[in-house]
């Protein structure tokens, strides 16, 4: 893999905080562009991209430090984000928590925000699971498959979960901006977005190496599970509300 992407003098570009920072810029471009094209564009959204930047990498991180402590050295390596080591789904709560009372406060409509900033996540998702590649984190488990891809320092070809996942939230975000000028309710694609995400969360994690935990899952699935019954239950409320 190539976890630095260039190095020039003492500068070094590493290719998972360059792509993560790619996956905010694309991702807030496309954001920008929807919330102006369904009329939500206020001054305040740029606070909201800010704090959605922040919060956003603080949760990734957390998680990552609370699941796998373990995978580190001492206590300073909690904060080196640039060497990989995020957990999207904490990087989730934290954004729509942050949007969430963002949006509360300066009294901007709820749902119909929610669900004009779900595909802006999914893009910027798949983009930053590009930069997983390049580190040689988050990889599958070893199989024969053609496109089977040989990580460094790791035994056996392996699946390149990454980039499925990477390939996975591309078509994603083709199927969220397709229905979104179809949705019959707010709230819907977000919660579609959801429950897209919390399914393929949850199966491709048989193919990637992870500590199992409870019932033998992963903490991922173990949560996509709780997120799923989240997501569809909340889909139905929505529904019958509107």
């Amino acid at each position: 893999m190539y976890p630095t992407l260039l190095s020039w003098g003492p500068i070094n570009i590493h290719a998972y905080g360059f792509f993560v920072a790619l996956a905010f810029i694309v991702g807030i471009a496309v954001h920008i562009h929807l919330i102006r094209k369904y009329g939500l564009y206020t001054e305040k959204v740029w606070d909201l991209a800010a704090l959605v930047i922040i919060f956003s990498i603080v949760g990734a991180r957390f998680f990552y430090v609370v699941f796998f402590w373990g995978n580190l050295n001492n206590f300073w390596e909690a904060f080196m984000i640039w060497r990989g080591g995020l957990v999207l789904q904490g990087g989730l709560v934290f954004c729509l928590a942050t949007v969430a009372i963002f949006l509360i406060v300066k009294k901007i409509p709820f749902w119909k925000f929610f669900d004009v900033i779900t595909p802006g996540m999914v893009l910027g998702y798949a983009i930053g699971r590009i930069g997983c590649f390049f580190n040689g984190c988050c990889y599958g488990c070893v199989t024969n498959v053609p496109w089977a891809v040989k990580f460094p320092y790791l035994s056996g070809m392996r699946h390149p979960t990454q980039l499925y996942a990477s390939g996975i939230a591309f078509i994603m975000f083709i199927v969220l901006l397709f229905w979104l000028g179809k949705k019959k309710f707010d709230g819907q694609i977000f919660c579609i977005g959801l429950i897209y995400y919390n399914i393929y969360r949850f199966f491709i994690e048989f193919i990637r190496v992870n500590p199992k935990m409870l019932f033998n899952l992963t903490s991922a699935q173990i949560i996509s599970v709780i997120g799923l019954v989240i997501s569809i239950w909340l889909y139905f409320y929505l529904r019958k509300k509107s």
